[in-house]
């Protein structure tokens, strides 16, 4: 059976594990949106992916997110009640710190296993498709990243495009200028209309122009010519790209459990971690939020952001070493979580007496 205390605690931690949650998420959301729209806007990708490409990187970030924004829950919790003498009231009715782990902890499992979900089998999921996605718009043709009423350099500029308007209907680029330089010689073409061809069996992709003129030279020179033309290919790659090298982040947990890649076991360790991390810093929230009234809910706050910057600063570190075989794969990341562990352990016994039991001794 719950209690009404359990309720009240798990109520109000998860309110506060919302807000915080909230809050950092459009943070780094934010962040990453200015940074998907300057490199749109400097022609790496078309504009449209941007949003589909936040929308699959946010979903990480919440994973990443969550132990350190419930850590700061039920430390913000926990840190009120002492605050508001809530404590010594519990303590004096018999319910101590250690009856709050309770509850605590049986809402850290039950968040570690959702997280352990998405952390072994959605995180991969998303970041693969997230890659795929930067992968074709990064390796589009450089028409398909032409905006209208820009000029666009491709080919470390020796090709230059122009377009002064796309048509809605058919997507075709109208009123289209191009510059290129090859073989030394200088050719500038202008065309009512372009479109993109590709041959599926060689990947050769050709810009199609329609309509307009060819001038090849330097003019006043001997070979400078002028060509008026229906059609005109212009070659803008001999193969298709490449895809990208899958990333670990990217690899399905079932092929990290099967390989014997360090880098790949590394991965796989730090995917685990993340929900071991939440019991982790539960557990160590709750001796770290004792405070005493005059020092506030916030008192703690700093300390713990510092605990947290270097508890995964280890983890991230271990990671990096387990890559390069210098650490027994047996050890990996585990020893990192036991630090914290031992500091919570340490500090629980070190805590200040409940007020009810230093009135007791009194009497």
């Amino acid at each position: 059976m719950i209690s009404v205390i359990d309720r009240y605690l798990i109520r109000e931690v998860i309110q506060n594990w919302l807000a915080i949650t909230l809050v950092l998420w459009a943070i780094v959301v934010a962040n990453r949106l200015a940074r998907y729209l300057s490199e749109a806007a400097a022609g790496n990708f078309p504009g449209a992916v941007v949003f589909s490409l936040l929308g699959l990187k946010s979903i990480n970030y919440l994973v990443t997110l969550t132990p350190f924004a419930l850590f700061l829950g039920v430390l913000l919790t926990l840190g009120r009640w002492y605050r508001d003498n809530e404590m010594t009231v519990l303590a004096a009715c018999g319910t101590g710190p250690r009856r709050l782990y309770r509850p605590l902890l049986a809402m850290a499992f039950l968040v570690g296993l959702i997280l352990a979900l998405a952390s072994l089998l959605i995180s991969p999921y998303t970041a693969r498709t997230a890659y795929e996605l930067q992968a074709r718009a990064e390796s589009d043709t450089e028409l398909g990243r032409v905006v209208a009423g820009r000029f666009i350099e491709a080919r470390h500029g020796r090709l230059v495009f122009y377009a002064q308007g796309i048509s809605a209907s058919s997507g075709r680029l109208e009123k289209v200028f191009v510059q290129s330089l090859a073989n030394g010689q200088p050719t500038v073409i202008t065309a009512q209309r372009a479109y993109l061809q590709s041959n599926p069996l060689s990947g050769e992709r050709l810009l199609v122009l329609e309509d307009g003129v060819r001038y090849q030279g330097s003019p006043g020179e001997p070979d400078f010519r002028i060509m008026q033309f229906v059609q005109h290919g212009l070659r803008i790659s001999e193969t298709a790209p490449d895809a990208p090298e899958s990333k670990r982040d990217a690899l399905a947990t079932e092929q990290l459990w099967s390989s014997v890649d360090n880098r790949a076991r590394a991965e796989l360790q730090w995917r685990l971690s993340l929900p071991l991390s939440v019991v982790v810093l539960v557990f160590l929230a709750v001796p770290l939020s004792q405070v005493s009234p005059r020092e506030g809910r916030y008192a703690r706050l700093l300390v713990a952001v510092l605990i947290y910057l270097i508890y995964f600063n280890l983890l991230r570190t271990a990671q990096v070493w387990l890559e390069h075989d210098k650490l027994p794969t047996a050890l990996g990341l585990w020893w990192v979580h036991l630090i914290p562990l031992c500091v919570g352990l340490l500090m629980f016994r070190l805590q200040r007496p409940a007020p009810s039991n230093l009135l007791l001794k009194r009497r």
